[in-house]
């Protein structure tokens, strides 16, 4: 018994021992608190090669690492230690955890320890701040509380790294790499704009039709569209749209294409295509067609057509009196606020000073002081405050004014020249000055700035001035002439050049030489004449005809020519030789006179005397009759007057005597009738029909129609037929025309309409008229009856009866409209109905008297 006893006293007094002495671990963190830093290693070391399972010496081992002043000091083995210690933690047995329990050491220290690691890193890396260092925390700290932000700064720094780089490639690599980040759609906005930017750098078409290929969902397609246009389009040709409108039909630009393009066609009055003719520019060439006249609604002023329809909705307070008098034909109408197309679309809002329709569909309009540029389908040119506008190159160029400096634009706005001077317009050609001197382009060539290619300008030139087929030019002592290709067609030299019919004269000391456009200059001839189509030419001391297809002298010389209206004469030998065409002549002695007798028209007569007769040639060179009359001038209608001593007479174009010399006067032919005097006493002869009204009347007689005249005795008028019978009696003081039948006759002041043939008044009283339209077909007038208006036709009798107080026409002389006015004295109103052509009612309105002004259109 006494034996156990000792034994198990041994046995207790080893383990106290055992528990009494130090162990590694707790020396080696003794040791690290005091900075024996190669102590607590050694001992560390000598604790993890004593068990495997070393959760405190992991744990120690990572405060050595984190321990402040350790030469050796380093978070990551500091935590790579922290999170062994952690893991063989879950290893330990009951009796190790407990010893390591009074160390203290659990799993809530080790992880505070942990954490404190995690925070010493996270500031580690904030303090490097760059994306390295925010994606080695992540990678290494997987249970550190500060992950999300510092993937937060990592996605930051990555930013702002690649705001630096600032290439398409660098936020294309962020988006790549965090596509969640914060940044995503600032980092995509700016890749989206630098790729952009960098794929149309050099700004030419090509690059930007090829970045709408490659990139058709970019969020810059609408610019890009817009630069596709411009480029496409610069030229300002029909084809130029054509080709935009084929190749980009659903292009955010294809309706402006198409607007622009109508209006090309329009100006030119050229077929529009079937193609182009969308509902829109259907509905505006319908509005577009006919008058509008003004209509008065609600205190304000809009228009309707010919049929009555409103087209353009009241939109102001006052109308010019041009607009108010109606006939209307303008697409764009103008108040003194607003600029409205006739679909009803504001153009432009504001104070309206002026405004100027430049053709091809633009406008210049004047309000605050400045210009603006606004084309009719509603788009306005960027152009700051212009002083003036104009376009130009047949209507594919703009150039406008700023201040003192002109520039050169598109028809969609695009620069292509800045800063000139002056801008001188020769259709394909425009003139650019600057300073004292002009340069030339065609543009075609110019419109190619808009594309990044340098126009081609010619050199330059002290002076410009437009010819029908070239451009003259000058400079110092020299002139020339180029096409409208800018090729000199005649070099600048020192000599003179004056425009001809077929091209230009060339003049040096040396003679003169011929130019015609497509053709060389000609040799030098001593002198040229020139009357259309003739160009006679003097080379060694004789004439030539100048042949215009070989560009030469040819034929037969002559000692001198001269020119008879449109043909050629020469004096050869003994030969006078008249050309009407280069191989149609007639040869005559060269004492034979030649003169020119004008016709009508290209019509025209030569006259040939002799000393035995007087010839007539017609324009073709055929003799149509020789006479023995001292003097013969054209009559017209193929008839001459001949004059034997002072008495005149009548030959037709066969020579025959239609009325024999014994008058004293006759005038020219018309219808066929010819005026006569004789002792003073007028007539007149129907020529065709070889009738006449022998001379007995004071007056001369006017023809009424083919079977009546108005003749004259005293101061009155009466109508007589061909047999000089009275068909109306001369008790009248004017005789007009109505039609057949009815004349419009004046007697005591007074007009009336009277059937001359069922001899019957139609109507009377008429105290004045208006004429509407007066031709022979149809005449309509405004009549005032008593003391109100009505309408009359020569086919329809009356369209309005005179019971109106006032009508004016708004309409056409062709589609009248009528405004009519019922003024009502009792109650201070006016009635206004507006009628058709036909007195069909379109409108009727009441007004009170200050309404009615707005509406009503004055004459005076």
């Amino acid at each position: 018994m006494k034996q156990l006893i000792l034994i198990i006293s041994f046995c207790l007094a080893g383990i106290s021992l055992a528990w009494a002495q130090p162990i590694p671990e707790r020396l080696a963190y003794t040791n690290l608190q005091k900075g024996k830093w190669a102590k607590a290693r050694a001992q560390l070391q000598k604790a993890m090669r004593k068990d495997s399972v070393t959760a405190l010496a992991h744990y120690v081992y990572s405060v050595f690492y984190f321990k402040g002043g350790n030469p050796d000091f380093n978070i990551d083995s500091a935590y790579h230690h922290a999170l062994l210690s952690l893991s063989d933690f879950h290893f330990e047995s009951p009796r190790q955890r407990e010893r390591m329990k009074r160390f203290p050491v659990d799993s809530s220290i080790i992880i505070r320890h942990r954490e404190k690691i995690d925070s010493a890193a996270f500031q580690r890396a904030k303090a490097l701040n760059t994306e390295q260092s925010y994606i080695d925390f992540l990678n290494r700290f997987s249970f550190a509380a500060q992950r999300a932000l510092a993937a937060e700064l990592r996605d930051e720094v990555a930013y702002l790294d690649a705001l630096k780089e600032n290439t398409y490639m660098a936020f294309r690599e962020y988006l790549r790499k965090y596509p969640a980040s914060a940044r995503a759609t600032e980092a995509n906005a700016r890749y989206q704009k630098l790729l952009y930017e960098a794929e149309t750098r050099d700004k030419k078409l090509a690059s930007y039709e090829k970045f709408l290929r490659e990139y058709p969902e970019t969020p810059y397609r609408r610019e890009v569209e817009l630069q596709v246009f411009e480029i496409t389009t610069a030229s300002g040709s029909k084809k130029s749209f054509e080709d935009f409108l084929i190749k980009y039909p659903r292009s955010a630009y294809a309706m402006k294409a198409r607007n622009i393009l109508y209006h090309l066609y329009r100006e030119k009055e050229e077929a529009i295509p079937s193609w182009l003719l969308t509902d829109s520019i259907r509905q505006v060439r319908k509005l577009e067609a006919g008058y509008l006249v003004p209509f008065y609604r609600e205190g304000k002023l809009g228009f309707m057509d010919a049929q009555g329809r409103e087209v353009v909705a009241p939109f102001t307070d006052e109308l010019s009196k041009d607009y108010l008098c109606g006939n209307v034909t303008e697409d764009v109408l103008i108040s003194d606020t607003k600029l409205v197309t006739r679909n009803n679309h504001i153009l432009l809002e504001g104070k309206i000073e002026e405004a100027e329709d430049l053709g091809w569909g633009f406008l210049a309009v004047k309000h605050s002081g400045c210009i603006t540029i606004i084309h009719k389908s509603g788009f306005t040119i960027p152009s700051g405050c212009l002083t003036g506008a104009e376009v130009m190159g047949d209507g594919r160029l703009l150039a406008l004014k700023e201040n003192t400096t002109w520039r050169i634009t598109t028809l969609t706005g695009r620069v292509l020249v800045t800063g000139a001077d002056d801008v001188l317009d020769f259709d394909e050609v425009l003139a650019v000055k600057s300073g004292n001197t002009f340069r030339l382009c065609r543009v075609d060539e110019l419109s190619k700035a808009a594309d990044q290619v340098m126009p081609g300008f010619s050199r330059n030139f002290d002076e410009l001035k437009r010819w029908k087929d070239a451009i003259w030019i000058r400079r110092g002592d020299q002139q020339g002439l180029l096409d409208f290709s800018l090729r000199e067609v005649v070099p600048l030299q020192p000599h003179e050049i004056s425009p001809a019919f077929f091209g230009a004269m060339v003049s040096t000391h040396a003679g003169t030489k011929v130019w015609q456009h497509g053709k060389p200059l000609s040799q030098a001839f001593t002198k040229v004449k020139v009357n259309e189509p003739w160009i006679a030419v003097e080379q060694q001391g004789k004439w030539f005809s100048f042949d215009r297809v070989s560009a030469s002298a040819g034929g037969r010389g002559y000692d001198s020519v001269y020119f008879i209206g449109p043909v050629w004469a020469g004096y050869y030998a003994d030969s006078l030789v008249v050309y009407f065409e280069p191989y149609n002549f007639i040869e005559l002695s060269r004492l034979a006179k030649a003169t020119f007798l004008p016709g009508r028209d290209s019509v025209f007569y030569i006259l040939v005397e002799s000393a035995s007769a007087k010839t007539v040639y017609n324009s073709a060179g055929h003799k149509l009759f020789s006479t023995d009359f001292d003097r013969l001038t054209y009559a017209g209608e193929n008839y001459f007057t001949v004059i034997k001593g002072d008495k005149r007479g009548v030959l037709s174009a066969q020579g025959k005597l239609v009325l024999p010399a014994e008058f004293d006067g006759v005038g020219n032919v018309l219808q066929g009738t010819m005026p006569v005097l004789k002792d003073k006493k007028f007539g007149m002869a129907e020529l065709n029909q070889r009738r006449q009204i022998k001379p007995e009347y004071e007056k001369n007689l006017m023809r009424y129609n083919a079977q009546y005249l108005i003749a004259t005795k005293g101061n009155l008028s009466g109508l007589i037929g061909w047999d000089n019978k009275p068909v109306l009696p001369f008790e009248y003081e004017e005789i007009r025309y109505w039609n057949d039948s009815t004349a419009l006759l004046k007697k005591n002041f007074q007009w009336m309409l009277y059937n001359f043939i069922e001899k019957k008044n139609l109507i009377d009283r008429i105290r004045d008229f208006t004429w509407i339209r007066d031709t022979e077909a149809e005449k309509i007038l405004i009549i005032r009856q008593d003391n109100y208006y009505g309408v009359i036709h020569n086919r329809k009798g009356y369209i309005l009866p005179a019971t109106y107080t006032d009508i004016i026409n708004l309409g056409s002389v062709t589609q009248p409209l009528y405004f009519t006015e019922k003024y009502v004295e009792e109650a201070s109103i006016y009635v206004v109905i507006y009628y058709d052509s036909n007195g069909k009612l379109l409108r009727r309105q009441v007004f009170e008297a200050d309404d009615y002004d707005k509406i009503y259109c004055s004459r005076n």
